[in-house]
């Protein structure tokens, strides 16, 4: 790539690059690596005081907390050679064997989700009406509604079941979100494109089933998945400026000019890498059309970290953890198995849960004082784990914007972000509110932008 090279303008002190990337989170540490390894002169700068934005592990008394995501599911080729090169993928933990296990919540116990095709026979996780309702899904013809919901999706071919004691569970455990709100095209594609490509999910997951992913590996790292940050932040060196929030950025001809607390710089292209908020803060004053952006829903949510003796649990925690259907009644949108996962998160003798709150259906959740949400999450799961002692350990975790939601209108938001590109060429709009909100997604997605 042809540019500037760090050069200094001396009568402006103006340092100048090849590519701004406002943005340190995996995201925008993703792209700065691709561009870098293609011979840019690359500057990223971040807000905050450390990389990797809500992917960021902290350890308190012995406990690894996660304060946003937990695993990286890697299941593409792309995303594996991303981690190769940072010199991640060597470096990584796998889950535990023992986590592969995943639970829901049913006549006040947990019950294991089935996982083959002849254990979902056998299972009680569904009604046999339910099952043989099922039966009719190869049958049923595609939707023609691109604004349908998850929920009206999975009612049409599956019934009202399956929405209630799987998806809904599922869609609490990933966006917090609401399935009748949610647009099954934005928010869950490879769901919609099954039907669309053969016609039926259940014919779709078999043809696809028989070839499988060339890569399915879930994973974090020892210190969690602030060494995932870490790592693809080492490479960059100095070329990551920390505790520079962004005050503006402007375009002046063909270079765009980024103003922050550690100075000013100008570059041919910038990259905001930041969530949605912050993203139509810079761009709304010479983009205005994009100011919408600032408004798309978000879930909020707190994430509780609780700590117990093991022998205080009698449940053998033997999965990755549980999702709780908003039918049961049951205020906990979920729970993982932390210490489960992966080794070191607990101290010796000792068990890690992380419990989740609010969502879009529990906005109030987040008012509760962290007594009340501790009371909260412990009511809650003590007849379900057995816990017979009060946590010896807490942290919270409060986001009141968490997961963006890919609902109505959604589309009209992303055609915004592509006008903004269009008519402003160099400007690159990189975040969770477009292209799917999974770590995976958010790494793949810096990839691709920072790629020929």
């Amino acid at each position: 790539m042809e540019g500037w090279r760090d050069v200094i303008n001396t009568d402006e002190k103006i340092m100048k690059h090849d590519v701004i990337i406002i943005g340190a989170g995996v995201s925008g540490l993703a792209a700065a690596l691709t561009l870098k390894k293609r011979g840019a002169s690359v500057l990223v700068l971040e807000a905050n005081d450390h990389v990797g934005g809500a992917a960021h592990g902290v350890r308190v008394d012995g406990y690894l907390c996660e304060r946003g995501p937990n695993t990286l599911m890697v299941s593409s080729p792309e995303v594996e050679t991303l981690l190769r090169k940072a010199g991640l993928w060597d470096s990584a933990l796998d889950a535990s064997p023992h986590a592969r296990k995943r639970f829901v919540v049913q006549d006040g116990c947990l019950v294991a989700l089935p996982d083959s095709p002849l254990s979902f026979l056998t299972s009680g996780v569904i009604s046999w009406g339910a099952k043989l309702r099922l039966m009719r899904e190869p049958f049923i013809s595609g939707g023609c509604d691109d604004d349908e919901t998850l929920a009206q999706f999975v009612r049409r071919r599956l019934g009202d079941e399956p929405l209630r004691e799987l998806v809904g569970p599922f869609v609490s455990g990933v966006y917090a979100g609401d399935p009748e709100r949610l647009i099954v095209r934005h928010a869950l594609p490879r769901l919609h494109r099954l039907e669309r490509t053969h016609g039926s999910l259940i014919r779709g997951a078999i043809k696809l089933g028989r070839s499988g992913p060339s890569v399915r590996r879930l994973i974090s790292w020892p210190p969690g998945l602030s060494g995932l940050a870490a790592g693809l932040a080492a490479p960059l060196e100095d070329e990551v400026k920390l505790s520079a929030p962004v005050e503006s950025l402007k375009k002046s001809g063909n270079v765009f000019r980024v103003v922050s607390r550690q100075g000013e710089f100008e570059a041919s292209s910038v990259f905001v890498a930041t969530d949605a908020v912050a993203a139509a803060r810079l761009v709304a004053p010479f983009f205005p059309e994009i100011a919408p952006l600032e408004q798309i829903p978000q879930a909020p949510m707190a994430v509780i970290h609780l700590g117990f003796p093991r022998a205080g649990v009698s449940h053998p925690l033997d999965g990755f953890g549980a999702l709780i259907s908003r039918a049961r009644g049951i205020r906990t949108l979920g729970v993982l198995f932390s210490s489960t996962l992966f080794p070191g998160r607990a101290p010796e003798n000792h068990v890690l849960l992380t419990a989740f709150l609010g969502g879009m259906l529990d906005r109030e959740a987040l008012t509760l004082d962290d007594a009340a949400m501790v009371r909260t999450v412990v009511n809650d799961l003590t007849p379900l784990l057995g816990i017979t002692a009060a946590p010896s350990f807490q942290n919270i975790v409060r986001w009141p914007r968490a997961i963006p939601q890919y609902e109505r209108g959604h589309q009209l938001l992303l055609d915004a972000c592509v006008r903004a590109e269009g008519e402003f060429p160099g400007l690159h709009l990189l975040g969770n509110y477009r292209g799917g909100i999974s770590l995976g997604d958010c790494l793949e997605n810096g990839r691709m932008l920072g790629s020929p």
